[in-house]
């Protein structure tokens, strides 16, 4: 008989669990993470646009919500014309739309600007969950009374990574300046990121040759709509297979350069393919994202 009340006792408290909510106050919501420290999610909404609109219409989705819970997470939607001091500061880049995480300290880490479907924003939360314990570690590390350059790059890259463009930037040109050689096309991709192309050449010159600056040298090209050419370069960075975890950024892109380039007979079944690996990562999930947009044209085209 204790047994069968304990086991009612764990259904129904397993069945009583509330789903976290996407809150409506920022002030209260920033608060409530500092005193919990716990991670916030911001969402910087544009009321009235199209895209902003129907992204908070699925915020609700059960595969958001999932990942909210999977990695204890709360949740805020702010104006982004309203906070656009915060979405400049946590996010940088764009028009004020996109999504940001920030620790229970108040510290942004990773940012998406721009609309996102649900499943990439689900990825994109599940990836923040997994670094965390390697983002504390080497934060705790630059906190040191002597400072080295390497952990400064595996921050800045890490940050990078994260879509953080605020907190990278700096940690990746101490780094160079300091002779990781590796830094200088790490900043060509945060550049190119940004759109500014002459920068990340600037940079890009000045990095050694490695499968990953030639991943970087690909994006580049495609910030720069020279699309076949970027797809060149990512195909030999790929068939390089030295690429590691970044052999799927440089599958995504190669995909969105060869359908840039009107090859959709080699882009479609390559997106597909990386689509369908099954690790949740956000690349797969851009997969999908631009596997919709080359079947649904009329849809839109996003970057």
């Amino acid at each position: 008989m204790k047994r069968l009340a304990a086991l009612m006792l764990l259904v129904c408290a397993t069945a009583c669990v509330v789903p976290p909510e996407w809150q409506r106050d920022m002030q209260v919501a920033l608060s409530e993470s500092r005193r919990t420290t716990q991670d916030l999610i911001v969402y910087f909404a544009l009321p009235g646009r199209d895209a902003s609109d129907l992204m908070e219409s699925r915020l609700g989705d059960p595969v958001v919500i999932a990942a909210l819970q999977r990695g204890k997470f709360a949740a805020v939607i702010a104006d982004g014309i309203e906070r656009k001091r915060l979405y400049s500061e946590w996010i940088g880049g764009g028009e004020g739309m996109g999504v940001c995480v920030l620790d229970g300290q108040g510290y942004c880490y990773a940012a998406r600007p721009g609309p996102q479907d649900p499943e990439q924003v689900a990825a994109f939360l599940d990836v923040c969950a997994s670094k965390r314990a390697e983002l504390a570690t080497l934060r705790a590390m630059l906190q040191q009374p002597t400072v080295s350059p390497m952990d400064q790059h595996a921050l800045g890259s890490l940050l990078l990574d994260l879509g953080c463009r605020v907190h990278c930037e700096q940690l990746l040109i101490d780094a160079a300046l300091a002779g990781v050689a590796d830094a200088n096309h790490r900043l060509a991709r945060l550049y190119a990121l940004d759109g500014n192309v002459t920068a990340a050449r600037r940079w890009l010159r000045a990095s050694p040759k490695t499968p990953s600056s030639m991943l970087t040298e690909g994006y580049v090209l495609f910030k720069e709509r020279r699309h076949g050419e970027a797809a060149k370069v990512l195909a030999a960075a790929v068939a390089t297979n030295r690429l590691g975890f970044e052999r799927q950024h440089a599958l995504l892109y190669l995909g969105k350069s060869l359908h840039e380039d009107k090859q959709d007979e080699q882009a479609i079944p390559l997106l597909e393919a990386l689509a369908a690996e099954g690790t949740g990562s956000t690349f797969e999930a851009a997969a999908r994202h631009t596997l919709n947009h080359i079947y649904n044209p009329d849809d839109g085209h996003a970057h």
